[in-house]
């Protein structure tokens, strides 16, 4: 099985990312969270690398692969998809 690990871009008023993390907690998934409140132009950058314009910003890595998942809907739908 590969070496899996979450990273999530949030804002700390954001439902969505709370809930996006819930769900990794919930499905015991290695995780980080970069809490970006105060961090504008490198959220932009994230947003723009992935072309995902809203938070949570959920990314998948996979040994040496980076996978985009998308935001809190797609983060939901991914892990009801995979064996947990």
């Amino acid at each position: 099985m590969a070496n899996q690990h979450y990273t999530l871009w949030v804002k700390s008023g954001c439902p969505f990312c709370v809930k996006a993390q819930q769900e990794l907690l919930e499905n015991i998934k290695s995780h980080t969270v970069h809490i970006m409140d105060e961090k504008t132009e490198e959220l932009a950058e994230v947003q723009k690398l992935w072309n995902h314009l809203t938070v949570p910003v959920v990314v998948l890595h996979e040994d040496d692969h980076e996978t985009f998942i998308g935001g809190y809907t797609e983060l939901k739908e991914h892990l009801d998809t995979k064996d947990v």
